[in-house]
């Protein structure tokens, strides 16, 4: 198994830092990675309200920390916050994060989406609970409106924000033409990639593989792009889950 993935050149677009773990294992199953974000996480546009947020958030009923930017974005805002209240994160990776953070117990719903979340909520009926939520700006609504729905008091917290990475196009194009394979770990950084490809990159990029982190992303891919190979929605947001996506979407071309 140790390279399965030989002659299999993956394009990973992770951000800067949050990649590495990932390629290191498609690499030592034989892939060539490239590592080339399509976004940048910088801080929030309003630190204060972040704080505020935060500080608010420490005595909320339930904090919610929907990914590892917003974990790292609390960290940088308020390294000594310590909440009191229930703890749930979304995937393992930002459970881990949010447990070195704050050094208490986090739960992890069975699926990684708001309905993943509000199934482990309906457990305690949610009404009348304050219910903070960690995340970036922007973002999808459905986890607040599906909480509010259920008769909770719920706060957004922007902790950080993305904002794309220009890549020129002689960059895109070496991109598109030496890859086969390409991971996309949201739907703002396929909304960024997409953006920069005219009808015939578009077509290039269409015989791509695609692995994503979730059924909602590809169907957001497929409103923009009729893809050659059937995508591939990785399991376990981790580098074995990557790896076990990546070689999926391999085996499938072949």
């Amino acid at each position: 198994m140790g390279d399965v993935l030989t002659g299999c050149a993956v394009w990973l677009t992770r951000p800067a830092g949050q990649a590495s773990a990932w390629a290191d294992g498609l690499m030592a199953a034989g892939a060539r990675v490239t590592i080339a974000p399509l976004l940048e996480i910088r801080a929030p546009s309003d630190a204060d309200a972040a704080q505020q947020g935060l500080a608010e958030a420490a005595t909320a009923d339930v904090v919610i920390a929907t990914s590892a930017n917003a974990v790292a974005g609390a960290r940088a805002l308020a390294p000594d916050w310590a909440p009191s209240g229930r703890l749930i994160a979304v995937g393992q990776a930002t459970a881990a994060a949010l447990t070195a953070f704050v050094g208490t117990r986090v739960e992890v719903p069975q699926t990684s989406d708001s309905e993943g979340l509000l199934a482990l909520l309906d457990r305690t009926p949610p009404t009348g609970r304050r219910i903070a939520i960690l995340a970036g700006e922007g973002g999808r609504e459905a986890l607040a409106d599906g909480l509010v729905a259920r008769g909770a008091r719920v706060a957004r917290v922007a902790l950080y924000r993305r904002a794309a990475v220009a890549l020129d196009t002689d960059r895109l194009d070496a991109l598109l033409h030496e890859h086969t394979v390409l991971v996309v770990t949201s739907s703002a950084a396929w909304q960024a990639l997409v953006s920069a490809c005219d009808s015939a990159r578009k077509q290039r990029l269409s015989g791509l593989s695609l692995v994503a982190p979730s059924l909602r992303v590809v169907q957001h891919t497929d409103r923009d792009i009729d893809w050659q190979y059937p995508p591939v929605v990785i399991d376990a947001m981790d580098a074995a889950g990557a790896q076990a996506a990546v070689t999926r979407a391999w085996l499938a071309r072949r």
